[in-house]
Order: C-alpha cells, then sequence, then structure tokens
C-alpha cells in the first residue's frame, strides 16, 4: 500500500541520518564498481559507514572490516546487526602494523581511508607491501591521507620526528594527536614504488570528527588526499 511505502521510506531516511556525510567516502562509493565482491576495510570507516554503504550496493559483496579498538569494533557490529548486514560484513580486531592472515590476491578492494596516517613511516611501508600482496591483479587501492599543506597545522604547534614521520600537534580542543602528513607527489611516488599504479588523485578540503560515531565536528576543514591505485594486471589494466 502507499502508506506502506511511505512508512518503509520514512525509517529508511531516519537511518541513513546516523551517518553523517563525508566527501572522501562519498567519492569513493561512486567510484568502486559493483563487481568488487571481496573488501578489505583497514580501520573501520567512522561509524562502519562506508562498510555498509558498499555491502547495501551489491549482495554479493562480503567486507572484512578491521579495527584495533574493541571499543570501535563493538559499535560497528552493532551498527551491522541494525542494518541486517552480518553475512556481508565481518568486523574483526586486527592490527595493520601485523602481517595479514589473509592469502595471496584474495581481495578486490583494500579501503583504507584517514587510517594508515596513524603508523610510523616503517610501519606504513610494511602495511603496503601486504595490501599489495593481498590484493588480486587488477583489484583496487583507495587511500586518504592528511595533507602537509593543511593550512591550520601552523597554529597547532607542531614538532616532527624524523624517525618516524610522524606529526605530534594540538587541536582546538586540547587533543595532542601523532600523523603522518603528506604532499600529493610525495604520497604519489611512495605508492608507485610499491607497485601500485595511479588511477586517480583528488584532493578535498573536508570537516572530520572527533568522535567515532561522527556526532562532534570539527570546527575547521581538514586538506586530505585521496587516491585510487590498483595493482596491475599483466597487461597494466584494473576492474572496471
Amino acid at each position: 500500500s502507499l502508506e506502506k511505502r511511505q512508512t518503509i521510506k520514512k525509517v529508511t531516511q531516519m537511518r541513513e541520518k546516523i551517518f553523517k556525510p563525508s566527501k572522501t567516502e562519498d567519492y569513493a562509493i561512486k567510484l568502486i564498481p559493483y563487481n568488487m565482491r571481496n573488501i578489505l576495510s583497514i580501520g573501520i570507516s567512522t561509524g562502519c559507514s562506508a562498510e555498509v554503504r558498499m555491502a547495501k550496493r551489491y549482495a554479493s559483496t562480503r567486507i572484512i572490516a578491521t579495527t584495533i579498538d574493541p571499543e570501535g569494533k563493538d559499535y560497528s557490529k552493532r551498527v551491522v546487526a541494525k542494518y541486517g548486514l552480518t553475512k556481508q560484513i565481518q568486523v574483526k580486531l586486527e592490527d595493520v602494523r601485523e602481517p595479514m592472515p589473509y592469502p595471496d590476491e584474495i581481495f578486490d578492494l583494500v579501503y583504507a581511508r584517514l587510517v594508515l596516517h596513524y603508523l610510523t613511516f616503517a610501519d606504513f611501508e610494511k602495511a603496503l607491501k601486504e595490501i599489495y600482496r593481498v590484493l588480486r591483479p587488477g583489484g583496487w587501492f583507495y587511500i586518504v591521507m592528511r595533507s602537509i599543506r593543511e593550512r591550520h597545522l601552523k597554529k597547532m604547534n607542531p614538532s616532527y620526528d624524523p624517525n618516524t614521520n610522524l606529526i605530534t600537534y594540538t587541536t582546538p580542543y586540547g587533543q595532542t594527536l601523532k600523523r603522518q602528513f603528506f604532499d600529493e607527489e610525495e604520497l604519489v611516488d611512495i605508492l608507485s614504488d610499491h607497485g601500485f599504479k595511479i588511477a586517480q588523485t583528488k584532493t578535498f578540503r573536508e570537516k572530520l570528527y572527533i568522535d567515532f560515531q561522527r556526532t562532534k565536528e570539527n570546527k575547521y576543514k581538514n586538506k586530505l588526499i585521496a587516491i585510487v591505485a590498483y595493482k596491475p594486471k599483466p597487461d597494466g589494466a584494473y576492474i572496471d
């Protein structure tokens, strides 16, 4: 009936409101082909929104979503269950600094939005080698990192550690954080050195969130680098 359809539409819209907007997430969701069935999401997107959105696009999609945060894992499991996607999305505690417990060339996509910047440069390089290993030829790697050209960084008392490539800074909210920041060309060169081919690069100015559930928005926009890379097939092609 019309009334039933309107009720379903209203409930769906209410559910979607828990997923606050993200330019870099939206960019990936629009680009990712529907035929990517096996996906590894490293670090679980904020609130598990990207994983849910990817799973809802295609019923045959299977996603492994990892995190080192037990609380984030439990929250994500609840979100996945709420959407009835427990058969499609497996949430796991897993540390990307360690070798991945997966066979070679198993994933069509590795999704890493704003997670690998927590690593030291040595651990970042180890993670890239593992990501390349588990991607099947033609598979995509979507990575989002912080830009060193972030205009607000100078105001946050940054200090650079050349041994780790991490910058320590203090946010306007009093948080002391450590991240890697990159120049776009530098990040492209690093990915290329690890065997990846670059399909697209794009920079964004995006408001991030202070908390995992995306309830507290930053006062300012951050500059982010989004790159779509792929593991080349013998003929140099990738999934389309």
